[in-house]
């Protein structure tokens, strides 16, 4: 074999492999969005929820991005483990239609499909007729990487390395099986293996006594990127990415030891070898589907059982956030709109108990107040995060803006929070400890100041979520105002102290700061007004 040849076929499948991760993210961009509406409502009858999991697989062309889509719903509190086995078992089926379609020897329309695909997307500026080109035209990436693999394979399927490898293959199934995981886990899909398998087919390399361990390997191996994508979720997540690997290793060891009888049932269904590979691997899912999916209910228990929740579970963490909604970045900022709100209330609600705790010495409030700051940290940086992800996406001038507006609103937040977990919180402390007593008319004017710049917290809070300009307006509008309140309010505070009230010169200190940080707070709420119009 020639260097040339090598490149040849590693060529191809690189393009194969190209062309498979297209078709999958360019659905997602083209149906992303209503797909996983449909998704939320199926879920709750198994059958539907089944039926919804083979059309997902096939339409996504991956029961791994399914099983991805399934985990983030749940760490979203989405779905429960048992309406999600059903959509998981599904997806088997769903994934080997795949297969199913490309033993057709469709890859030789490869060029037409490109063609078409590419004038669609080249030359049609609607939206949905752009993905629906790029969706084309991976498909024809796809099946072009498969012709190019066949005819480096064909040149050299006589070559006496290439019977010796064979020879020694079909006497070792368990290590093919083995291989077959290891691809599927470093492809991180079933189909990719398969359709290398049935380019194998095509050029005459391999009959079933490979391929069929190859496919219970590699249908074993399809489960790892749910398992990877599960690690930094909650306990559901993992239940169901490991409940998945749990119920293919029982089928798969069970096939593995009647391998014989398997062979026997796909060559009495027939059809050519390329059909009988497809047909294996169908066979595989749908004894998988029918075996566990009536027992769907128990199975999720007795997940639940030996993967029962922990600590994490119920600590703090982003509610809306999903990797899964990157495909469509439009999607995914409108989810992190709703975690910058989320995060604001928290903030907000800090806010408003810091003037409880101004006013009644609430020991075990101001320590909530702190402790709730630890969350809005990791808020912010899990939406800093989440954001950076969107911008990598491909995106339009305007909606690139959008997300960099939000990561400034997330900092705003974050520095508000700050402001009074770190310095307003202190000077109740000490107000506390040391028993300082303001001035009743001191202590109204903080009162009422605390009170004013909630409310414009409220107005920017109020703005964010349609990025209503009128709102943000009248926001920077009134932080002027309460800027020039806050110079009033000083010097009120002096000309009490000109006057000799006790009260003022032992609070002077702390009640300089104490205006100085609401008027602090107030600047933040401004530049979130600010971020809102575009003008950052």
């Amino acid at each position: 074999m020639t260097t040339m040849q090598m490149f040849q076929i590693v060529g191809g499948l690189c393009v194969f492999l190209y062309g498979i991760s297209q078709v999958t993210r360019n659905l997602q961009k083209l149906a992303g969005p209503t797909l996983r509406m449909w998704v939320a409502r199926l879920t709750k009858n198994p059958l539907l929820g089944f039926l919804m999991g083979i059309f997902l697989a096939f339409a996504l062309q991956s029961s791994g991005a399914v099983a991805l889509m399934l985990i983030g719903f749940a760490n979203a509190g989405l779905v429960s483990l048992a309406q999600a086995l059903p959509v998981i078992l599904g997806a088997g089926i769903g994934s080997s239609l795949t297969v199913q379609l490309l033993a057709f020897k469709i890859y030789k329309f490869a060029p037409i499909l490109i063609t078409i695909g590419f004038v669609i997307f080249f030359f049609v500026h609607s939206r949905v007729w752009h993905y629906t080109g790029r969706v084309i035209f991976s498909f024809g990436l796809l099946f072009l990487g498969m012709a190019i693999m066949k005819d480096g394979i064909v040149q050299f399927h006589e070559h006496p390395a290439i019977g010796a490898m064979v020879d020694f293959l079909v006497g070792a199934p368990f290590w093919v099986a083995v291989f077959g995981f290891a691809l599927a886990t470093l492809f991180q899909s079933s189909t990719a293996v398969l359709g290398l398998l049935l380019t194998l087919a095509f050029s005459g390399i391999v009959d079933l006594r490979i391929a069929l361990p190859m496919i219970i390997g590699a249908n074993v191996g399809s489960c790892m990127l749910g398992i990877i994508g599960s690690i930094k979720g909650k306990t559901i997540s993992k239940q169901i990415a490991f409940g998945q690997l749990i119920l293919r290793i029982v089928i798969a060891v069970i096939f593995f030891a009647f391998i014989g009888q398997y062979r026997s049932i796909i060559d009495a269904i027939g059809g050519d070898l390329p059909r009988r590979i497809a047909n294996a691997h169908t066979f595989f899912e749908t004894v998988v589907a029918l075996i566990f999916f009536p027992f769907a209910k128990v199975l999720a228990r007795f997940f639940e059982r030996i993967m029962p929740q922990g600590r994490s579970d119920v600590d703090f963490s982003p509610r809306y956030l999903d990797d899964e909604m990157l495909a469509n970045p439009l999607v995914a900022m409108g989810q992190a709109t709703k975690e910058i709100i989320r995060m604001g209330e928290k903030v907000e609600e800090m806010l408003r108990d810091w003037g409880k705790v101004f006013f009644s010495n609430d020991k075990q409030l101001l320590k909530k107040i702190i402790d709730e700051d630890d969350k809005v940290d990791l808020l912010q940086e899990s939406i800093t995060e989440f954001l950076s992800k969107v911008a990598m996406e491909e995106m339009e001038e305007e909606s690139a803006s959008l997300t960099v507006a939000l990561v400034h609103i997330a900092f705003e937040l974050e520095h508000i929070g700050d402001v009074i977990s770190k310095d307003l919180a202190v000077h109740a402390q000490k107000k506390i400890d040391v028993g300082y007593y303001f001035s009743d008319e001191g202590f109204s004017e903080i009162l009422q100041y605390h009170d004013d710049v909630l409310k414009n917290y409220r107005t920017a809070l109020d703005a964010i979520p349609l990025r209503d300009k009128t709102l943000a307006k009248m926001v920077i509008e009134q932080t002027k105002h309460l800027v020039e309140r806050q110079r009033e309010l000083y010097r009120s505070h002096l000309v009490r102290l000109r006057k000799g009230l006790k009260e003022s010169e032992e609070t002077s200190t702390i009640h300089i700061d104490i205006l100085s940080d609401l008027n602090n707070i107030n600047l933040h709420i401004s530049y979130i007004a600010y971020a809102i119009m575009g003008k950052i």
